[in-house]
């Protein structure tokens, strides 16, 4: 698995528009405007049209989307699907999964940090499930990126390219994740991680292809831009 900087969309990435903060930078902007699939939940598809792009696919109960740009997407031919407004999940995790169950293994969300702080955490959870079913998925804010990994049966092993000089942390998501190995960072490491320490946090990326490897457990990993 890879995380390489200015390759955030590919022709096998799906772009998942949530709607918290939109971003601003010209690099996740044009992130909107290549990805092959883009997918929005509720207010996300603001984000879209403002990129000139029309959501592909167009998930919600509708509560933070203007009427008129439902109007838009619709007249545009977006797949809609309208949730009830009374429901189990998010509008984020309907979309998530969807995009998951739609056949999508790498997924690009924006509009997933920053804002309510409940709606961060919950997609971070959201994200760290779909890792834990095989797929990658990469939440990018203006100034950072985080990306669970969950290792069962085999381990799991991330390349991260192109972020030498960021500041770069690991925040275990289960009580212990064994056997964390670093190569390319400030700091190495080469032992477990547990739930509640702050050993992982605040390292420093110095190879320009630095590695992480995970033997058990789930771990977010959080690179500052």
């Amino acid at each position: 698995m890879r995380l390489k900087a200015g390759e955030l969309i590919d022709g096998q990435t799906a772009l998942a528009l949530l709607a918290g903060q939109p971003p601003q930078t010209e690099r996740l902007l044009a992130a909107v405007a290549a990805a092959p699939f883009v997918a929005a939940a509720d207010g996300g598809a603001a984000t879209a049209l403002a990129a000139g792009r029309t959501p592909d696919l167009l998930i919600g109960d509708f509560d933070s989307l203007a009427a008129e740009h439902l109007v838009a997407c619709r007249r545009q031919g977006s797949d809609i699907v309208t949730l009830p407004v009374a429901k189990d999940v998010t509008d984020g995790e309907f979309l998530l999964t969807t995009l998951f169950e739609r056949g999508w293994r790498d997924i690009l969300a924006l509009g997933a940090l920053g804002g309510r702080v409940d709606q961060l955490l919950a997609n971070i959870a959201c994200a760290e499930e779909l890792a834990k079913r095989g797929a990658k998925v990469v939440l990018a804010h203006d100034d950072a990126l985080l990306c669970p990994l969950y290792a069962g049966a085999e381990p799991v092993e991330l390349a991260v390219c192109g972020f030498a000089g960021r500041t770069f942390s690991l925040l275990p998501l289960t009580a212990e994740c064994r056997l964390v190995e670093l190569a390319g960072f400030e700091y190495p490491l080469c032992g477990p991680l547990r739930r509640g320490q702050t050993l992982g946090v605040s390292n420093v990326v110095r190879a320009d292809e630095a590695k992480v490897r995970l033997t058990a457990g789930s771990v977010l990993v959080c690179i500052n831009l």
